[in-house]
């Protein structure tokens, strides 16, 4: 054999080996991954949380029909109605005034005419709320496709409330309750953008409530039911339910079918707001098994949403952690291309700064309802909120934002409560106002006021 002969069967040698090691490499690497995504999977099992959408649907717990709010809010959404045509497109118009803010004449009457017609409703949503337990209809199999109808009737419902309370104050207190028993209906769903819907219709009570003790004073009994139900809607962790819940229904979307994908991109091409159905049956295509180029993503998708519960669960310490984390989080799918985990994973850190903005709000709200029943009690409005332990309060409620205790000012007509927000700077109890330029830079805190 020539020379030549020799070093080109030395160099397809050298070639086979480096292709023999690489593919070798490639195997024992292909076996761990696949061995660490199952070993993640059977570590949530095993704590008895899902890990599918079917799996899901177990967790949020069955309701029996003689217990479940949702079957009567059913029956609430169907009687539900507005005005046809123009004037139904002024009422949805309308938002809810501010403090100091009011309507003018014809949009009152508007409102009249629109509460009256849900009136009913109202009435019957209020004894739907009293049951103990809920669960609304859903499929968590069919991943970011399941259908919440239920979401957006609830907040039409909550603002149809919201509006009761201005035309008829002595009934306001109901109105309040109502909105804050519609929320509770969402406390065990495990979805995300049901917490951030809760959220939604807790700040609405709050608003409600600010507005209602800044026109008159409440009679006790109300006052303490009211801040009863204030003080069972401040629970945390909500969000970490919505997370569990949420990577388990995502799961689908890592072992998808060819049909799935196929479908997926059809909706995707037709410009589908959203994908409708259950995942479509059949294996996953050759090529993403073999390579592992989905179950890599899962496997950093289990181990980002593993660290996202865990922060949750810890809230309402360390926000400015949880904010940091989310955004290494965000590089890093970005970075090393995990395509579904980049799209599949939750804002995080802003969801935990709403879930905190709304616990300051209704820890607040808890707090004037004190504040107001030592003013029925002693003819004036306490100097310090300590004044209010142990008669109205068992504790001052703390700042979710640094652990303090809400700060209290007396104002030359009434009082303000607030958190300072995530800004984290006390800024005296400046009140954000309902709208602001993106341009302004100015920090405001999260206020309760109360000018009266």
């Amino acid at each position: 054999m020539t020379r030549t002969g020799k070093f080109t069967l030395y160099f397809l040698c050298v070639c086979a080996a480096f292709v023999a090691v690489a593919i070798v490499a490639f195997i024992i690497w292909r076996v761990n991954l696949a061995h660490e995504v199952n070993a993640k999977l059977a570590a949530i099992r095993a704590a008895g949380l899902p890990t599918n959408g079917a799996e899901a649907n177990n967790y949020y717990t069955a309701v029996p029909d003689e217990e479940n709010a949702a079957l009567k809010m059913e029956k609430v959404f169907a009687l539900m109605t507005n005005y046809n045509g123009r004037r139904s497109n002024e009422v949805d118009a309308i938002k809810f005034p501010q403090r100091k803010d009011t309507l003018t004449q014809e949009q009152l009457e508007l409102l009249a005419g629109y509460c009256a017609m849900n009136s009913n409703a109202l009435a019957q949503a209020g004894e739907a709320v009293k049951f103990p337990r809920c669960r609304y209809p859903m499929d968590l199999s069919w991943g970011a496709a399941t259908l919440l109808p239920h979401l957006a009737k609830l907040k039409a419902m909550s603002r149809a409330a919201e509006f009761q309370s201005l035309l008829d104050t002595n009934e306001s207190s109901f109105d309040i309750s109502t909105i804050i028993g519609m929320a509770h209906t969402l406390d065990d769903e495990p979805v995300v953008i049901s917490k951030l819907v809760r959220i939604a219709m807790l700040n609405m009570a709050e608003i409600t409530l600010e507005r209602r003790l800044t026109v008159g004073t409440l009679d006790d009994a109300k006052m303490k039911h009211l801040s009863e139900l204030f003080a069972e809607a401040a629970k945390t962790n909500q969000m970490a339910n919505g997370l569990i819940g949420e990577r388990a229904a995502f799961m689908r979307y890592f072992r998808m079918s060819y049909a799935e994908i196929k479908k997926l991109a059809d909706d995707s091409d037709e410009n589908s707001s959203e994908q409708s159905g259950p995942p479509l049956p059949g294996s996953q295509p050759f090529i993403f098994r073999l390579t592992g180029f989905f179950e890599r993503d899962q496997r950093f998708y289990l181990q980002a949403m593993e660290t996202n519960i865990s922060l949750a669960e810890i809230f309402p310490r360390k926000i400015s952690t949880i904010t940091n984390i989310e955004e290494q989080i965000s590089q890093t799918s970005r970075h090393n291309y995990y395509i579904l985990s980049s799209m599949l994973l939750p804002a995080l850190g802003n969801t935990i700064i709403k879930e905190a903005n709304s616990l300051a709000q209704v820890r607040s709200a808890q707090t004037a309802l004190a504040v107001e029943r030592f003013r029925l009690a002693y003819g004036k409005l306490p100097e310090k909120l300590d004044g209010l332990v142990p008669q109205f309060l068992s504790a001052v409620p703390t700042d979710p934002f640094d652990g303090q205790p809400l700060r209290y000012h007396l104002l030359e007509k009434g009082y303000v409560i607030y958190s300072i927000g995530s800004d984290g700077e006390d800024n005296g109890g400046r009140e954000r106002p309902m709208s602001i330029k993106s341009t302004d830079k100015t920090h405001y805190d999260i206020t309760f006021t109360v000018e009266r």
